[in-house]
């Protein structure tokens, strides 16, 4: 039976066994440093009592203040990021704060349910700076177009393939620039393009010169093919002399503008040469530009207000003058209405040209006054009157050019070239990369499927889709800022 008095007796043993243990403890501690040994004089009074254990929680942090709760500052609702994938983008909710919780949830569908299918990503591929095509000869790229499936088809020249010398070469890739296929065109001379363009029809138009067809030494060369790359008819102009088409546009009409330079025609020993042709190739009007040296253009598009820019280079003060980039804008007959210069104290060409989306104009090509090696790939950006707005250069110790590029759906742009610093063989395909201010990124992504928060400021969160991703068309981020008593 349980007595008070046995209560008390426990009670007074229990304190007795206690002390003991306490007056038979060591009064200095044998620790080591970073050791936590309980029988030790913690705060250095002496004694080792209860007041060491206080210091056994002070330095365990069992004595902070407590997080009580936490209120929800930012809610997104359902944003719709279906055209996200394979991009970065921000949220921005302007809570000027890092110390925050964040929860982020997707849809497939609006009115579907919410998941966080593939959250941090999935199906990861090794991000590549460029990418190489050719045998054992020199093989070049010299322009490139993106496709509808997202991939891109290229087009230059290859001694390594063809039937003659050197045959135009097409080479069809994927989003990743893997290899899809590859024609050849040509007669038993030697062939280039420098161009193609994506048709209404789904095929492909290239421009460039042939020394196996036509009346000159060199002839301007158009080839149609289909959405396959095969060949569905061509046409030559030119005069006696040699003529060079280097650029091809699908007109709004559907026709064709080409333009190069000839010196079958015009002022001086080269010029400026722009041709529009119906939708079968046929000749409607042509028009040359330049002076008594040599102009000779590379690029061209149709302009916002139905006119033409064309881009080229020029020598100025005589043959054998430096070069320098020449930006020349036309209305829709190709009447001049103005023209600009670029370029350094060496030698500047354009290889190519794009209007940009607020009317300006981005150019490509290669720099012997700017960069790191012999020739670096050069890329000019100027607002829509043509004054210069900034250029960058992209290179190694040998020789690089830039010969085509493509705005991205992210905004920033794919250029491609030739390179000797880089690739398996003599002279490569180079294929390179840029966000909107023409900073080398990485091509392909970091992940296949998924979302995935990559950074954040005080004000944003910056996320990354997927770039096939099927999942996230939609996202909502809610956001709490912890609170304290």
């Amino acid at each position: 039976m349980v007595t008070r008095k046995n209560v008390v007796l426990v009670i007074l043993a229990t304190f007795c066994l206690t002390l003991t243990l306490f007056m038979t403890m060591p009064i200095q501690s044998s620790q080591e440093a970073g050791e936590y040994n309980p029988w030790t004089d913690l705060n250095g009074d002496g004694t080792i009592d209860i007041f060491d254990i206080v210091q056994v929680a002070l330095a365990f942090g069992t004595s902070g203040t407590p997080i009580e709760k936490a209120s929800i500052e930012y809610n997104s609702g359902w944003i719709d990021i279906t055209d996200k994938r394979g991009q970065y983008f921000n949220i921005a909710h302007n809570l000027n704060s890092t110390d925050i919780i964040v929860d982020i949830t997707g849809k497939t569908t609006l009115d579907g349910g919410a998941h966080q299918m593939a959250f941090g990503g999935a199906n990861y591929s090794i991000p590549k700076m460029y990418c190489t095509y050719g045998g054992l000869g020199v093989d070049m790229a010299y322009y490139m177009a993106e496709t509808d499936d997202g991939g891109y088809v290229l087009v230059g020249n290859t001694s390594s393939l063809g039937a003659g010398s050197y045959d135009v070469w097409l080479v069809k890739t994927d989003m990743f620039g893997n290899m899809v296929w590859n024609r050849t065109y040509g007669g038993g001379n030697s062939e280039t393009a420098y161009s193609v363009v994506k048709t209404g029809d789904g095929g492909y138009a290239l421009a460039g010169w042939t020394t196996s067809f036509g009346a000159g030494g060199y002839d301007v060369w158009l080839i149609k093919t289909d959405d396959a790359g095969n060949m569905m008819w061509n046409k030559t102009y030119g005069g006696t002399d040699s003529d060079i088409g280097v650029w091809v546009i699908q007109t709004d009409d559907g026709g064709y503008a080409i333009t190069g330079w000839t010196w079958s025609l015009g002022a001086g020993r080269a010029d400026f040469w722009l041709i529009k042709t119906d939708s079968l190739g046929n000749e409607q009007w042509n028009q040359t530009y330049g002076g008594v040296y040599d102009d000779t253009a590379v690029s061209l598009v149709q302009t916002d207000d139905g006119g033409y820019a064309m881009a080229g280079n020029r020598r100025s003060l005589g043959i054998y003058s430096d070069t320098d980039v020449w930006l020349v804008k036309t209305d829709a007959l190709g009447n001049e209405q103005w023209n600009k210069t670029y370029g350094g104290t060496d030698d500047e060409m354009a290889q190519a040209m794009l209007q940009t989306g607020d009317g300006g104009y981005s150019l490509v090509g290669w720099t012997k006054s700017f960069g790191e090696g012999s020739t670096d790939v050069w890329f000019v950006r100027t607002d829509a009157l043509g004054n210069e707005q900034w250029n960058k250069t992209y290179g190694g110790t040998g020789y690089e050019v830039a010969r085509s590029f493509v705005e991205t759906s992210g905004g920033g742009y794919m250029i491609v070239g030739c390179t000797t610093s880089f690739g398996s063989g003599a002279t490569d395909f180079w294929l390179i990369k840029t966000d909107a201010s023409g900073n080398m990124s990485g091509i392909g992504g970091s992940f296949i499927f998924g979302l995935a928060w990559t950074d954040s400021t005080a004000e944003t969160l910056t996320l990354y889709r997927g770039a096939v991703d099927p999942y996230w068309n939609f996202v909502r981020i809610r956001i709490w800022k912890p609170k304290t008593p």
